[in-house]
């Protein structure tokens, strides 16, 4: 897909300008992308991104792992990604699809690693998300899924307000993931730090103390 330099210089503007303005509420998008990854390295193989949104974690993403296919329902979001991509320039390359994480068009085991940032509170059926994680994931890789706090919930809710507008949110508990998880032999950490929740979920070998928990 081919952008003008216009387009590409335009969006990013755009893009600034939000980051900005979450920063000036209390969230530092950059800061909370290199805290996600920096629980999410390494990330070996093939890699799956869950709900592209505007890209920003792609790009973080795509300067440490040389292919990444992203899903998202939002053709108009994954426009906004693509450009911003055709701006920062990574070294690794992007696949964008369309797709439901819900229903997601891969065999079994057709990912070595399957990653998501911030989009977790926008899906309605996340158990069922999470059996189609565990579908395609491979069983020696690995699940990160991250997910704004409370805090930086609230944070986006007082952006949207003061714009009129208001954030739609499921509400689930990561607890539950993990207890989802666990049964099917599963074993996860959280970590917290930089507004974000993040949960690292590897298959448990036989006899590992990679134990549920926080960090």
């Amino acid at each position: 897909m081919h952008f003008s330099k216009r387009e590409v210089a335009e969006n990013h503007a755009l893009l600034l300008e939000r980051n900005a303005v979450l920063k000036r509420f209390g969230y530092d998008v950059e800061q909370g992308a290199d805290f996600v990854l920096s629980k999410a390295l390494p990330l070996l193989g093939r890699v799956l991104e869950i709900g592209t949104g505007k890209g920003r974690f792609l790009a973080t993403l795509l300067r440490h792992v040389p292919l990444v296919t992203t899903v998202d329902l939002d053709a108009a979001e994954q426009r906004f990604a693509r450009l911003n991509i055709a701006f920062k320039k990574p070294k690794g390359k992007a696949s964008f699809v369309i797709a439901d994480a819900a229903s997601l068009p891969w065999n079994e085991s057709a990912f070595d690693s399957v990653v998501s940032m911030n989009a977790l509170h926008h899906m309605n059926d996340l158990p069922r998300v999470a059996d189609e994680l565990l579908r395609v994931v491979a069983a020696q890789g690995k699940i990160v899924l991250a997910d704004l706090d409370e805090e930086g919930l609230a944070i986006i809710e007082r952006v949207h307000l003061q714009e009129g507008r208001t954030h739609p949110r499921t509400k689930y508990c990561f607890e539950d993931l993990i207890k989802h998880f666990r049964a099917q032999g599963w074993s996860s950490v959280l970590s917290h730090g930089n507004c974000q929740v993040v949960l690292l979920a590897c298959k448990r070998p036989t006899g590992a103390d990679f134990e549920d928990g926080n960090r």
